[in-house]
């Protein structure tokens, strides 16, 4: 039977290599799941978080063997927040901030990540701390898999 009212916190410390990014998105679908998400919402945060630990493997962490990313999963019975740190030099996040309306190039595989964090969640945001920069990001329940709303 799924958790609603409980919380349950998970930490992940993967290499910055690509092929772990499976080991995110498996937490995530089972953390979700016993939370009482629904599929659609599941999909979403599985999105937004697996681009997350994507840019900081390859922008925040170059692909350094010797540098870790710590995901953080946090789910409650209303929402999913999670964080994820790399041990890079970061970005400058300020023009992240300011919502970008043109489309990105259909064809470029680039530009896209924030876009795609921002249009899979309810919130974003960036910050240095502790020798890294932090992506932290959350989406509320609405409604469960149960079909019920959430209150």
């Amino acid at each position: 039977m799924g958790k609603k009212n409980s919380v349950e916190k998970m930490i992940l410390n993967i290499p910055s290599d690509l092929k772990f990014l499976g080991a995110v998105d498996a937490a995530i679908q089972d953390l979700a799941r016993e939370f009482l998400f629904s599929q659609d919402a599941i999909n979403d945060v599985s999105t937004a978080l697996i681009e997350a630990c994507s840019n900081a493997i390859e922008h925040g962490n170059r692909f350094s063997p010797d540098k870790r990313v710590v995901v953080t999963l946090t789910f409650n019975g209303d929402a999913f927040y999670a964080s994820v740190k790399d041990e890079g030099p970061g970005f400058d996040f300020s023009n992240a901030l300011v919502e970008d309306t043109s489309p990105p190039e259909l064809m470029s595989e680039r530009g896209r990540g924030i876009m795609i964090m921002r249009a899979f969640t309810d919130s974003l945001a960036w910050r240095y701390a502790d020798g890294g920069l932090y992506v932290e990001l959350s989406k509320l329940r609405r409604g469960d898999a149960s079909g019920e709303p959430s209150e």
